[in-house]
């Protein structure tokens, strides 16, 4: 199954932007989020591909669904300390999928675990395709190891600023973190982070404009617009819109507050965002009516009508 709107195989060259799926959870202490690409599509047909507030026929952005990236080799993983480590996943990953991904195609990735998105940054930026990183996500993910494996899921956005450096990562929506990344962060001048009070007090506005609002951003870049990579937690919601994920957190989101983020982040003056993840949804952890895939599957619409309001001004 496609994602709603998809451009058919026949056509698939005269995609603008692609969607690919990241089936793998191996890195998650519930396991279930390999199930979201699938339920998050499923959830697609669910829902018009015309956004009404934007008077826009989606299925005319001209999108390709590429499927799943083949992680058929990991088979089955239980508790931490089975899973070899991310040379072994993010040498998979390169291997079957993604050396054969158009990097001229703005891209949605649907995990999957948090974890899977920094391979995805890495490949990116080790092209020179990326060179700032902006999180949306109820936690830090800032642990240096979490039950003694640094590539999970709680300590992939320490793994990305250790990657890209400090000062290229912003968080937005933040409200939990442990002890220990509070420690860390708390005296940090180079990592900003807009926590979901911060975002309440500001109206939404916060995170708008990352890549350099001031003069000095624009002058250190020459005029020029720093491609960005764009990491969406489903938890960022507020659990009562998004229960089917591995660790809800009160307080968050609502899918319209968060929508308008991920907009105001897309069309900011600076930034070139060239793909973006939406990860975490968990359907063994979702309510009945499949909810958080829905509004998963929305965000992704969003995300898709964002690309392409950006691109049609330029």
């Amino acid at each position: 199954m496609k994602f709603s709107g998809s451009l058919s195989e026949a056509e698939k060259e005269k995609a603008s932007y692609e969607i690919v799926g990241v089936p793998f959870d191996g890195n998650a202490f519930k396991k279930g989020a390999r199930e979201g690409p699938r339920a998050v599509r499923k959830a697609s047909q669910r829902l018009e591909t015309f956004l009404w507030h934007e008077k826009l026929e989606l299925s005319d952005l001209l999108y390709y669904d590429r499927g799943d990236l083949d992680l058929s080799g990991f088979g089955e993983f239980g508790e931490f300390g089975e899973f070899g480590g991310f040379g072994e996943f993010g040498g998979l990953v390169s291997l079957e999928g993604l050396e054969g991904l158009d990097l001229r195609k703005k891209k949605v990735f649907i995990g999957g675990d948090h974890s899977v998105s920094f391979p995805l940054v890495k490949h990116f930026f080790e092209r020179g395709e990326v060179e700032r990183v902006v999180v949306l996500d109820a936690h830090t993910d800032f642990r240096d190891s979490y039950k003694s494996n640094k590539f999970s899921n709680a300590c992939v956005v320490r793994r990305v600023a250790e990657l890209v450096g400090l000062e290229r990562v912003v968080e937005i929506g933040v409200r939990s973190s442990s002890e220990e990344e509070y420690a860390l962060l708390k005296d940090n001048d180079k990592l900003r982070i807009y926590d979901a009070g911060t975002l309440r007090r500001e109206g939404g506005r916060a995170g708008e404009g990352e890549g350099g609002r001031s003069e000095r951003g624009r002058s250190e870049r020459g005029g020029r617009e720093e491609a960005t990579y764009l990491s969406i937690d489903i938890d960022v919601l507020d659990p009562s819109v998004a229960p089917g994920v591995e660790n809800p957190e009160p307080c968050g989101f609502s899918l319209e507050r968060l929508i308008s983020v991920v907009r105001g982040v897309i069309k900011s003056e600076g930034v070139r965002v060239v793909a973006a993840d939406v990860v975490e949804v968990n359907p063994r952890q979702d309510n009945p009516n499949g909810i958080t895939s829905l509004n998963a599957a929305r965000l992704v619409f969003e995300i898709l009508a964002g690309y392409w309001e950006r691109d049609s001004r330029y």
